[in-house]
């Protein structure tokens, strides 16, 4: 059964302001875990478009669920096709399984999608 859909758009431009060419702005060490800095810096000229999808994931995540573990309780990976999912801290586990949400990748659909200005995350919460 769906427990919840959520859905985010995010500016690329907006999120290439804030995170900086460093990548050592607050926003970018406040939004963004290490492992999500990295793999953003792996994708060269699509480095911001992949932050503006993880931000927007994170947000979709939150409107799916009703869960907010914090910005680095929740990040985004990918599976070796390039699949993204995402990684959960305890926290977060502990506060789904508080609203009947098994912490697991088949409860828990993730699409990322972007080009040029914008990035668009959907996710997709169901209980068994």
């Amino acid at each position: 059964m769906i427990l919840g859909i959520g859905v985010d758009m995010v500016n690329v431009e907006r999120v290439r302001k804030k995170v900086g060419e460093s990548f050592d702005t607050p926003l970018a060490k406040g939004a963004f875990t290490a492992s999500e800095l990295a793999y953003a810096k792996g994708k060269g000229v699509a480095a911001y478009q992949s932050l503006a999808g993880f931000f927007a994931a994170k947000e979709a995540f939150f409107k799916a669920t009703q869960v907010w573990p914090g910005w680095h309780g929740i990040w985004v990976e990918h599976e070796a096709g390039g699949k993204p999912y995402f990684g959960l801290s305890e926290k977060a586990r502990e506060k789904m399984r508080a609203l009947g949400i098994e912490p697991k990748r088949a409860n828990i659909q993730l699409t990322i999608s972007h080009e040029k200005e914008f990035a668009v995350a959907v996710v997709v919460a169901s209980v068994e």
